[in-house]
This record gives C-alpha cells, structure tokens and sequence, in this order.
C-alpha cells in the first residue's frame, strides 16, 4: 500500500509436520495468553470477595482521582494491592475493606466526581472530549496538531495505537478525534474513541460516541478475528457501569461475551454489573472467566474455536483459599523438555552379596548427598539474585506463574498418576525390612529365634527365609525401578521443559536445578532402599545361622545419573514471537519477555502520565494482521485472527498475548519504506486494531 507507513512481515518457518502434511491438514491459530497461566480462588471464594467490596464498588460517591495528591493517590492505590493479595479467608481482610470504604468516602468528599451527563449528539461529545484535551493535555494537543500525523487519517489511527500501546490513552485521545475528523465515516475511529473515553473517566460522552459507532457498517470482525459488536458493546457495557445503568450495562456485556468468549473485559464488566444488582454467585462465575484469557468449557454456554482444558491444584492450600491453574500444556511450550532414566543399580542376588554391596551404596549415598547440596547451594545462591530484581510487572507475573507451575508440577494429568504408583511401589521394599527385621512384635527373624532351641534349628529355619525374603525384596525394587523410572522420566522431562519457558539465563539456570534436584533426590531414595536392606543383613542378624555361602557379587557399578539441561527460550514463544514496528514503536513478545519502546517520542512525550487515574482500571489494545497473505516459500497463509494484544493497568503492562499458526516464528519489521526490504518481508499489519476499556482484574 504506497503512500502510507506499512509494516512488513519476515517470517522464519519452522513446521512441525512434514510439506505434504502442511498442505493436507492446515495449521491450526491458536491464542497464547499470560493471563491463562495465572493460578485462580474458587467461585465460592470470589464470591465472598465481591460481597466484601460490593458496597466501595457499587454505591459509595465517585472519586476524581485526578484532584487528589500524590500522597493521596498512592495510599489509594496501596490500599487496593493490598486487598487484592489477601486471601479470601484472611481475618484481616474484613478490616482492611472498611478501612478502605472509609478512605474511598472521605477522599469522595473531598475530592467529588461529578455525575456524569450523556450528551445528546455526537458533536457535543467530541467537543466535551477536545475540551477536556485542553483543559489537561494543552501541550501534548499542540505538539499533535503540528505533526504529520495528524494531517491523515491512516496515520493518526496508528498514532492512536503507538500512544495506547505506550500506556498514554490521552495521546491516543488527541489522535482519534484527528482520525474521526478526517474520516468521520469510519466505525473503527469511533469505536476505539469511545474506548479510550471510559478509560479516560468519560463515560457519558464514551456512550454517544459507542452508539453513533455502532450506526455505521462495521466489519464482522476485527484484531484477532474478535468481532467488532462485541469489542463495541465491551466498552459500551462498561460506559454504562460507570454511569450506574446496571441492567443495560448487563445486557449489553452478555451480548459480547455470547459473541466473542475471548474478550475477558466482558466476564469482568459483566461480574461488576451483576455485583451491582446483588447477583453475587452468577458474578463469581464471570469474575474468575475474566482473569483469563481463553475460557474454560464450564464457563462458556456457546462453543467457542478454543477453550480452557480442566483445570490441576496449584498449591497445597485447601479449602476458601484453594488456587487451581491450567495444565502446563495448555499455558506452556513443552516441546523443549529433555529425558533421563533411571541408573541401574546393582541388588544382591543373595543376602551373602548385601555386605560385599553395602559400602558401595554407602559411597554413592553420600556422593549423592554432596551433588544435592552442590546443587541447592547454587539454587540458593540464584534465588538472593533474583529477589533483588526489578522488571515489568507483566514480565515478573509471567516467570512467577511459570515458577508456579514448576513446584507443583506433580499435579499435571500426565504425572500425577505416576506419583502415586511409584509411591505405592516405593513402600513395599521398606515394608518388607520391616517385616523381617524391625516390627513391634512378630517378625520374621525374632521369631525364629524365639522357636529354635538349637543354632542348627535357627539355621535351618533362618537360612531359607532370609533368602526368601530377598527374593521378594528384589522382585519389590525391580518392580519400583519401572513405577518409579516411568516417574522420573516424566518428572524430568516436565520440569526441564517449563524450564526452557525461561530465557533469562538466572531464571533459566534456576528452573534447570529445580529438575536435576528433584532427578538426583529421586535416584538417592531409590539407592537408599538398597542400602536399608544391605545394613540390615549385615548388621541385625548373626551373620553365620541365617547367611549361607561368601558373596559372588562384585561392588556395584551404575552408569551414571544424567541430568541433560534443556536449551532456554532466547527468541520463542511458545515455538512462536511476534514483533512489529510502527512509526515510533517496537514492541516484541517472546517466551517470558516483552520489549516494547520509542525511537524517539516525538509528540507523544508531551502528553503527560496518567498514573493510574483512568476512569476504568485497564484497558486492551489489539493488533492484526493482513488475512490471506502467504509466508515465502511456504504453504502456510496469514488469517484475520493472528496478531497481538496487550493490557494495560496500574503499574504498567499486566498481560499479553499472541495469535500465530501453530509451529510458525514470525516477526513483524516496520518503517516508513512502502515497499519489502527483502524476498521474504511481506505487508503483515491489517490496519485493524481495537482498544478495549477494562473495569481490571
């Protein structure tokens, strides 16, 4: 498209299936979503917590943030991180809610909202938006007006999505006032204006403006292939929320999550609506839908392209305070991971052969008990690094819910049966030691010696039981090396896989000892079986009535335990990355990070910092791509439904996600240069884009 700044794409190609596959089943596009891998509070719980805040949320008198002091704001905001790390059954947590309602009333009376007015038409909503530009942004307007950008549509709606996708919607509000004005016929313009509007605390005019967008022909869908009415109604459900119209609110909320089940904004508009009205269970029930991404069956009446599998424990907390969480192949790339197997050991073949083995199962104890503390010392080490680190919120919430999903890995569906078989199996060599040896009464050993009045007789008795018993104690450990063999290969894999999740190195070398770990306390219990039952012979019983014949077996010799390390995720998200520049921005999503940054800010840095006083709490910009062009040099063809999507909140970026072909690396490059720079660049950016208010997670 000559004349107009385009991005372009370059796309690296890396199939899973073979060519002739690829062209007889398509690749599917599927949405990888942070937000999918948080650890989530049951309904019952969530419940409890909308009824705690239900009376701050719905009924006390509005707040204008913006007339508050620093001061002020920032124990505001304090007060709202701290109730939202409580957990429901916190006996604290009663307490901090109504000193916070006490707060929200007192700075309401100090510093009042005024009852928002709904203009009747669509110019004096747009004059009411230009006025509160100049009344705030005075400068920020007049570096806007003077730049190229706002001289063309095109290029003051991606203006718009540079300034939204750089936190500042009031840059972006200046931009689409110039793009509506420029193209007043254009849906798009308004729709995302009137996004931008309920952020920015003006509900009554974000309505005019959502109502005259939603008169024009709009296209079915838009970013992501989300349909358009639904983004429309998300950001009109919420204008009306803030203006206290609940059951309008409501119905025009369950119309977009009934049309689009990935818009979270919607569950999360909607719970605030049903909160408002006393509907509190079917309110949980949106709520938690609204904390991720990608909704779960239970959740969704319709049946949506993807949905949530069934979700694993998180944590060992029972009852109200309870986390769940999606299995980590749903949240992670696990085609990374790497396989050990269990060693193996030499056993006695008869109990003569337990003392020529025992010192060598004293000396591989021990060295395995060096190796473990090599190994935490170095856990231990990272772990003081890593607690001095700053970053992005959303970067930080990203490798702590990937940390999650390590220490609780043995909940996923495809280990947790083998915890428990290996579990059943490891206790049955012990049990028979005990048996033989170490009972409160009745055991094999003290038996005989009990029963025999002769050394011959507890010879002929103790001789052929302790082989006995060594038999079954071998056929007990060779039946746990393949329960527990099965687990570790498992266990191993898992863990390195979510491993290679990380690409910072510290996280990455981190989440690498957390497998070798676990592998080596693994193989350490399986060793210290054999060498229970070797001290036992050796050392409880009178060696010559009941051991027949010397050792035939030599010290034992074990390959060793290998512990390969999975390779970290430099440039993948799950085997995919998105990245892309226009104008002044470039942002990149890759594995656990996210890079996003200006050139040079030009206008937009003379539109101040909000610092969190949005009319909503969050907001989400979506990015598309161009439907029906084709990869180079393969058969794979771009959709409506690949792209990005970011959301914003306080403190900055709290979550993200992509859309790509499954098995395809993409990167999206931009400039002013209409034309590719290489055979395999190819216009990529659709033009569509949507900018979604949010009440917040």
């Amino acid at each position: 498209m000559k004349g107009t700044v385009m991005a372009q794409l370059s796309a690296a190609v890396c199939l899973l299936a073979s060519p002739a596959a690829r062209a007889a089943s398509p690749l599917p596009v599927t949405l990888s979503a942070w937000s999918d891998a948080r650890a989530l509070p049951s309904e019952t719980a969530l419940q409890g917590l909308l009824e705690q805040g239900r009376a701050r949320k719905c009924e006390a008198a509005g707040i204008d943030l913006t007339r508050l002091l620093p001061d002020q704001l920032e124990a505001y905001h304090s007060m709202e991180r701290l109730l939202s790390t409580l957990p429901p059954s916190d006996p604290s947590r009663a307490t901090f809610e109504n000193t916070f309602a006490r707060m929200h009333e007192s700075y309401a009376a100090a510093a009042p909202l005024p009852p928002p007015s709904v203009p009747a038409t669509l110019a004096e909503a747009l004059k009411n938006a230009q006025g509160w530009l100049q009344q705030h942004e005075a400068a920020g307007v007049k570096a806007f007006s003077a730049s190229p950008e706002a001289k063309d549509a095109g290029r003051a709606s991606r203006a718009a999505l540079v300034a939204s996708m750089l936190g500042k919607p009031n840059a972006a509000l200046a931009a689409l006032l110039a793009a509506h004005q420029l193209a007043p016929g254009d849906p798009q313009h308004l729709a995302n204006l009137g996004g931008v509007l309920v952020t920015l605390g003006l509900p009554g005019d974000a309505l005019t403006v959502l109502d005259a967008a939603a008169k024009l022909n709009q296209s079915p869908s838009g970013a992501l292939g989300w349909s358009s009415s639904a983004v429309l109604n998300t950001s009109r459900g919420l204008a009306l929320t803030t203006l206290r119209r609940f059951p309008e609110a409501e119905a025009a909320l369950r119309s977009a999550v009934a049309a689009e089940p990935m818009l979270s904004e919607a569950n999360l508009g909607l719970s605030h609506a049903l909160t408002c009205q006393g509907k509190l269970s079917e309110a949980a029930r949106f709520a938690r839908a609204g904390q991720r991404r990608t909704p779960s069956r239970a959740a969704t009446p319709a049946t949506p392209t993807q949905t949530a599998p069934e979700e694993v424990r998180a944590t060992t907390r029972t009852g109200p305070d309870a986390l769940t969480r999606l299995p980590t192949a749903f949240t992670f790339d696990l085609s990374g991971g790497r396989e050990t197997a269990l060693p193996d050991l030499k056993l006695p073949q008869t109990p003569a052969d337990a003392q020529t083995l025992l010192p060598g199962y004293l000396k591989l104890t021990d060295d395995l008990i060096g190796r473990m503390k090599a190994l935490r010392d170095r856990a231990d080490e990272i772990d003081r690094q890593l607690r001095e680190r700053t970053g992005l919120p959303v970067v930080r919430a990203r490798r702590d819910a990937l940390w999650a999903a390590i220490l609780s890995v043995e909940e996923e569906p495809g280990l947790k049966a083998l915890v428990s078989a290996q579990a059943k199996t490891g206790a049955e060599p012990g049990a028979l030691v005990q048996d033989f040896f170490y009972c409160s009464g009745g055991c094999i050993y003290e038996q005989i010696i009990l029963k025999s009045r002769s050394q011959e007789e507890v010879q002929a008795q103790c001789v052929p039981a302790l082989e006995a018993q060594n038999n079954k104690w071998r056929s007990a450990m060779h039946n746990h090396a393949n329960q527990l063999g099965a687990y570790l290969k498992k266990g191993y894999q898992l863990r390195t896989a979510l491993a290679a999740n990380y690409s910072d190195p510290l996280w990455h070398e981190r989440a690498s000892l957390t497998a070798e770990i676990f592998a080596t306390a693994t193989w350490y219990g399986y060793v210290g079986l054999a060498q229970g039952w070797a001290q036992a012979i050796t050392q409880n019983i009178h060696w010559e009535s009941c051991v027949k014949g010397s050792a035939s077996a030599a010290p034992p010799v074990t390959p060793e335990l290998a512990l390969p390390r999975a390779d970290s995720c430099k440039d993948l998200f799950d085997d995919r990355a998105f990245s892309f520049s226009v104008d002044v921005l470039s942002f990149k999503i890759s594995c656990d990070t996210i890079q996003m940054g200006t050139a040079s800010p030009g206008w937009i840095g003379a539109f101040g910092q909000l610092n969190h006083t949005f009319g909503t709490e969050e907001y989400t910009v979506t990015v598309g791509v161009q439907q029906g062009v084709s990869v180079p040099g393969t058969s794979v063809a771009l959709e409506s439904k690949q792209g990005v999507y970011v959301t914003w909140g306080e403190g900055g970026l709290t979550d993200a996600g992509v859309s790509v072909k499954t098995g395809v690396k993409v990167g999206i490059k931009g400039g002013s240069d209409t034309k590719a720079t290489g055979s395999d660049e190819i216009d990529a950016l659709s033009g569509k884009w949507s900018f979604v208010a949010s009440k917040g997670r």
